[in-house]
Formats: structure tokens, sequence, C-alpha cells
């Protein structure tokens, strides 16, 4: 397995880095205030193709492979991981209809790429850790050929508004998961919890409930296929992580070389430097952690990708967390105010955390 990346690999870094530095972190604090990505942010993150997936039949550049979007992720999260989400959550709809959806399903996609306005989601996520295998979501095909939907979902971005909508479930009598497109104003959609949260409201996240009946030709598809594009979704929370662990790490580093206290920068303690240094081994870790876990699912090796996706989103959410926190504590008591960023990614890095993480399956314990 080889976890090195190419030339073009390197070339998408340095695009999103430039991306994320020049037009997302000055919008990072409006968009928050907002709930909303403004417009020309919205239209420059999509015009790169990395966000929005879309087919070259109606107007897109394709859609990149795994390894390609982890590193666009990780590097447009390292501007500000709020938008970061809610673009990469908002076309989510286009990787999965690109992949598995029909060729009207497809065509319906052409509005996200015409109107800056539009959003998509995909309601994935059910909360406690609980993982795909682990979903109470139901889709089953009813006699005459409807397909019922029923559940609930937390983390859903643009809720209100989103369309399309996929909404992922497990077959009620296979087990098998299964995607449904689904219009938000169906009888039997309920939108839950709109208001503001801890970090992450560019994405305007909500929960939802389901209990609906819908034509067969909304199904999207199922089986081991859609298995692993459902996992790179899932994957994309790990590079979101890795994106603001480094940012804020780099970013407490470059403070402790010129905070000075009893006569020399705050750097030369050890309290300071070995948190730091830590904290960026490993972010290391996980960044090949998130690399192999890509590598399997472009390799269509899903059955052995299902669980390294898991560790890489785990571990990732530990790292994250702790590393903001050691951010947070080297900047003392400006690490708390506005002025500085790292509060927000403080904050990011928890609500990432909450998305998709079972601490029962956590391996690695912060220090006090």
């Amino acid at each position: 397995m080889d976890l090195q990346p190419t030339e073009e690999h390197l070339a998408v870094a340095e695009l999103t880095r430039a991306v994320a530095l020049d037009v997302l972190a000055p919008a990072a604090r409006k968009a928050e205030q907002e709930r909303a990505v403004p417009d020309e942010v919205w239209r420059t993150l999509s015009e790169t193709g990395l966000t929005l997936p879309l087919p070259e039949g109606i107007g897109g550049g394709g859609v990149p492979d795994t390894v390609t979007q982890m590193i666009a992720v990780e590097n447009l999260a390292y501007g500000d991981p709020g938008i970061t989400m809610a673009a990469v959550w908002g076309g989510a709809p286009a990787l999965f209809l690109s992949r598995h959806g029909s060729a009207e399903q497809i065509a319906t996609l052409a509005r996200l790429a015409e109107d800056p306005k539009a959003r998509g989601a995909v309601a994935l996520y059910e909360g406690h850790g609980r993982g795909p295998e682990e979903f109470t979501t139901t889709i089953t095909t009813e006699p005459g050929g409807t397909v019922r939907v029923k559940g609930r979902k937390v983390a859903v971005p643009f809720a209100e508004n989103a369309e399309p909508l996929v909404v992922i479930g497990r077959d009620a009598q296979t087990g098998a998961l299964r995607a449904v497109l689904v219009p938000v104003s169906a009888p039997g959609v309920a939108v839950h919890g709109t208001g503001p949260g801890l970090a992450l409201d560019a994405a305007a996240l909500a929960t939802v409930t389901f209990d609906v009946s819908l034509p067969a030709s909304c199904a999207v598809g199922d089986g081991e296929e859609l298995a692993g594009t459902v996992d790179r979704l899932r994957l994309v929370v790990a590079a979101a992580q890795l994106g603001v662990a480094t940012r804020s790490v780099e970013y407490a580093s470059d403070y402790a070389t010129e905070r000075v206290a009893f006569g020399r920068p705050i750097a030369g303690f050890q309290g300071v430097a070995f948190p730091l240094a830590e904290a960026l081994m490993r972010i290391h870790e996980v960044r090949l952690e998130v690399t192999e876990a890509a590598v399997l699912l472009d390799a269509d090796r899903n059955t052995e990708a299902a669980p390294a996706v898991t560790r890489a989103v785990n571990y990732a959410s530990e790292v994250a967390a702790e590393a903001t926190r050691t951010a947070v504590q080297t900047l003392g008591g400006h690490g708390f105010i506005a002025e500085h960023p790292v509060e927000l990614w403080y904050r990011a890095a928890a609500a990432l955390s909450a998305v998709d993480f079972d601490p029962l399956r956590s391996s690695f314990t912060p220090a006090l």
C-alpha cells in the first residue's frame, strides 16, 4: 500500500490551502454568525469541483478519488472547518447520486451547479456513536412497490430546504444499507432543532424525523457499493479534524515563540513545548490512518475499509479535541476570547467529535 501523495495530490493540497487562507478564514466568523456560507465563498468552493463532485455530463469536473477528496477537506478545514463541512455536506448528494443514482436522479443535480443558493444534504448520522451497522432508520419496500422511510437522523445540514435530500437507512428485512431520495416537503418529514449550536452553524444542522412513503423511483441504491460511499462520507469528518488540529497547533506554536514570560519565549518551557510536540506527532499518525482508509476505499476493499474508517474517525476526533484544547491552554486567557480563532477551532473540533464518534471504541485517553 502506497501512502505517499502524488504530484496531483500535492497540487490539490496547495490549491485548497490557498483557498482556505484567502477565502474561508476571512469569512469564518460571518458564516457562523449568519448560519450561512456567503454566496461568493460557496461559488468559489463549488468551482474547485472538490466539494461538489458533479458528473461531467451535467457540467461538473467528475468525482475525485477518495484520497484527493480527503486531502482537499483537510486543507480547506485548515481555513475554517465550519464552512468546509457545510460545503462538503451540501455537495454530498452529488457523490451519492453520481455513484448510485439513475439518469433521472443525476439530472436533478444540475440545480446545485447552477444556483449558488441551492443546497443538498445527506441524512446519515443517528448520534450516540451509532455506526452504519447500528442504524435504526429503516427503509422498507412495501406491497405495491412504494418505499417507506421511518427513523430519526441528527446533524442533517440545511434540513429545512435541502434539495436533493438523500436518507441512509437499513433494509427492514435484510439489514443491508439503502438510500432514498426524500423531498423535505413530503408529509411525514419533520425538522426539529434548527437553532444555533456549539459550532458548525454555517451548515445549519438540525434533527429530522421520517415516517414517509414514496414511489419506488426514489430509491437510490443499496449493498456493498453504497456502504463504501457511506464510509467515504464518514471519513470526511476525520479529514476535517486533521485540518483544524493542524491549524490550531501551528497557531499556538507561533504564539508561543512570540509570547515572552520570565525573560524568554514561553516555547522554551517544557510544559508548553512538549504538549504541542506530542499533538503534532499524533496529527501525523491520524493523517496516515485517514490515508490508509482512503486508499482501501479507492481500491473497493470495503470490508477492510469499514473498520479502518471507524478507527480513523475515532482517533481523529480524540486527537483534534486534545490538540485544540492544548492550543487554547497555550494562549492562556487569550485562548478563550474571539480576538484569537483558537476558541472557534476548539468548539468546531468538539462539534465534529459529537457527529460520528463512539467513546466505547476509543483508544486514546487525553492527558488531564
